[in-house]
């Protein structure tokens, strides 16, 4: 699903762990979310069920425009319209952090994923290069697309120590024409 901000920035909910996505639950519900983790404290043959249950509980999701700071929640009543709202002031516009409300707690230091990928030849849908590199981690990094096996490949390494390092990813992997190359952890 994508969409487009009234300030014209368009919006992708096309993955997971997005910096600008959250969930939202009511208030009014937030005691039988409870009710529901304790049920799976214990062991509970119907598991599936209270995960379906704790899902239905938070489906409302909630986007944030990186651009702007608007914020658009779906609406329940309205099957799941989105509707937007805006800053009340220029200034809390202006502000950075009232642009990533929907970050995680852990700001910079939340552990994501990095992922990469090259194609020798590139199917329609296919980004316009060659190798794209994608970390999905709170920090901005450049030069992510690649026309050259090997700087691709090396960039990648490079990433994932600087990443590695600064411990904030749990998973890493490489993949060349459908074929995983590299993966971290290792398999267990």
């Amino acid at each position: 699903m994508h969409f487009s901000c009234q300030c014209g920035y368009v919006i992708h909910d096309t993955a997971d762990n997005l910096p600008y996505k959250g969930k939202i639950i009511a208030d009014q519900d937030f005691n039988t979310l409870w009710d529901l983790i304790e049920k799976l404290e214990k062991q509970h043959i119907d598991r599936i069920d209270v995960y379906n249950k704790i899902h239905d509980l938070l489906m409302r999701e909630i986007y944030q425009c990186p651009k702007c700071g608007r914020i658009y929640i779906e609406n329940q009543a309205q099957n799941y319209d989105l509707v937007g709202f805006q800053m009340e002031s220029p200034e809390q516009q202006e502000k950075k952090e009232n642009r990533s409300l929907l970050l995680s707690a852990y700001g910079e230091k939340w552990k994501g994923h990095l992922y990469a990928e090259w194609r020798d030849e590139k199917p329609d849908w296919w980004c316009d290069h060659h190798g794209i590199i994608m970390p999905e981690v709170n920090i901005k990094m450049d030069n992510l697309v690649f026309d050259d096996y090997d700087a691709f490949e090396k960039r990648f390494y490079e990433v994932f120590e600087e990443l590695k390092v600064r411990d904030i990813i749990v998973s890493a992997s490489l993949k060349a024409n459908g074929k995983t190359i590299f993966t971290w952890p290792g398999k267990k």
